[in-house]
């Protein structure tokens, strides 16, 4: 294999991977189609006509739903690279992200190999009032095997999944006991929050995790705000790092939470669609200090409200430029369940900015440059952003800010390059970390829940032991990767705490996760330092 060839999968793999991690800036706007292409539709169009030829004299057998969907999915991509049509099972799975919730037992699971575990109970969900523990081995779902069947992942979540009340019943095997449990469980309603996390990081800063866009988001937000205030909170950090996005309409109630009566949040506009300003509405519920943080991956509903508190001189923005998505898609419904994802305008910052990058060359290279970003800046000796639009827009404040490419931060904050963190990074990357704290829960679940019953008490008291640590080498050396004692030794508070929180993460869920987390999670804790210094400011 050629290196281009190399690169243009990975071009295509990263794509792929984006498609699924970067969310939608969706306007309220939904309308009714119909099927595109069907052999029952009397379509005479020359696409129509293909479809037909195709599915009559292709030298392979091609599903007739699949085929549509390549068809519809190619038509789109010439479009703009965030056009896209969702099949029924694709819509279903978005609407979920875009409810923050669907109807389950409430268990993240895990496979490895063709064997099915339960990775993560949801704490008060239908699974533990049932008596379900992280590091069940899941044998049959309604008296149908799912383990040593090589099963799909999605084939073992239809049959646990179903419409709440209706009732499930699982085999299990637990810990070192051969015998099967049978554990029959009610289906109910699972909460996916937007925000996993939120408290105070000492007595005068709050931090808020916000992961997606949805439905239930500013809910979930002016709520947190609302505990954080009662507490004391005079600085807030808002983390959108991560966070792809989703509903625009979300995005704009949170910007209206946080900036004054009548400050311009957003504006859209396209070919058919006139301009329409946003602007916040009544009075900020908070008006303490505030720091935005981004990433490569926060993108459109993230940049539209980091680019509104930017460009009114709100907060500061902290972090690395983001993905550069300023596009907002209408969602059309089609007769057979399906739906299009179909973009109708631009947004844009108050300052004027259009954050979105350059599709004119085609998605591949859209995404290739994305690529190059990526790795320019994470191995540049400094961490000056590139300006891609040399075009000065201007905050309320009279700052200098640009747009094309994404929102660029007030404060960069490189890449860490530490050497001791290659060794650990190829660890994690083989998924080696997150192994070996789920073979220890698997192991000691009951144990560790009947000595620390909730997360807080995990953070306190809980700490992996060596033998721990050795197992992680160990595994890496069976992975073909020698062990590094300078990484192991000058690291190693950072290696016990990856491994602490993968398992409070299988036991106790985000809490569980971030409340350990957070002391390790180098940049945070750098703004952290530059606020105390007084460091962070417009």
């Amino acid at each position: 294999m050629n290196e281009n060839n190399t690169t243009s999968k990975s071009i295509v793999l990263l794509a792929m991977l984006l498609g699924l991690l970067l969310g939608l800036v969706i306007s309220g706007e939904n309308g009714n189609g119909s099927r595109l292409f069907g052999n029952d539709s009397g379509n005479t169009s020359t696409v129509g006509e293909i479809y037909d030829l195709i599915g009559e004299k292709y030298v392979d057998k091609l599903d007739a739903d699949s085929l549509t969907d390549m068809l519809v999915n190619g038509m789109l991509a010439t479009l703009d690279p965030h056009s896209h049509y969702l099949s029924v099972k694709e819509l279903a799975r978005q609407q979920e992200e875009i409810r923050g919730g669907f109807d389950g037992i409430g268990v993240v699971l895990r496979y490895r190999g063709d064997t099915v575990w339960v990775g993560t109970v949801m704490a008060g969900g239908p699974a533990h009032r049932a008596g379900l523990h992280p590091g069940d081995r899941i044998i049959a779902v309604d008296g149908d095997t799912v383990s040593g069947v090589k099963m799909s992942g999605d084939d073992v979540v239809s049959r646990i999944r179903g419409a709440k009340g209706s009732k499930v019943r699982l085999s299990l095997l637990r810990g070192s006991d051969n015998s099967p449990l049978s554990v029959s469980v009610v289906r109910g309603s699972i909460a996916m929050p937007s925000i996993p996390y939120s408290g105070m990081l000492d007595k005068r800063t709050g931090y808020i995790k916000l992961v997606r866009f949805g439905e239930t988001t500013y809910r979930e937000f002016h709520y947190a705000l609302a505990e954080l205030k009662a507490k004391g909170m005079e600085k807030l950090i808002l983390d959108l790092r991560g966070n792809g996005g989703g509903l625009l309409d979300a995005a704009i109630n949170i910007a209206n939470d946080l900036l004054p009566h009548g400050s311009l949040i957003v504006y859209t506009e396209g070919a058919r669609q006139r301009r329409n300003d946003t602007r916040a509405r009544g009075k900020a519920f908070y008006e303490g200090d505030l720091v935005v943080m981004i990433d490569e991956i926060s993108a459109s509903a993230s940049e539209v409200v980091a680019g509104a508190l930017q460009d009114n001189d709100r907060a500061v923005v902290v972090g690395r430029r983001t993905f550069g998505k300023g596009l907002v898609q209408g969602e059309y419904d089609l007769s057979d369940g399906s739906s299009v994802l179909l973009t109708i305008a631009r947004y844009y910052t108050p300052s004027g900015r259009c954050i979105q990058r350059s599709y004119a060359d085609g998605t591949e290279e859209y995404y290739r440059d994305y690529f190059d970003q990526l790795v320019g800046e994470a191995y540049a000796d400094s961490m000056t952003v590139a300006i891609l639009d040399t075009t000065p827009y201007y905050t309320v404040g009279g700052r200098t800010v640009y747009g094309g490419g994404g929102i660029a931060p007030d404060v960069p904050l490189a890449y860490l390059k530490d050497s001791a963190f290659v060794y650990y990074n190829r660890l994690n990357s083989l998924g080696l970390v997150n192994r070996v704290a789920f073979d220890y829960v698997r192991q000691h679940a009951d144990t560790i829940l009947a000595c620390y019953p909730d997360a807080d008490a995990f953070r306190q008291g809980f700490t992996p032991d060596e033998a721990m640590l050795r197992s992680l080498v160990a595994e890496g050396e069976r992975c073909g990767l020698p062990r590094n004692n300078y990484s192991l030794s000058s690291r190693h508070s950072y290696y016990i705490a990856m491994l602490k929180v993968n398992i409070g993460l299988s036991l106790y869920g985000e809490r569980g996760f971030y409340d350990s987390y957070i002391a390790f999670d180098d940049d945070l804790q750098r703004v952290l330092t530059l606020l105390k210094q007084k460091k962070l400011h417009i």
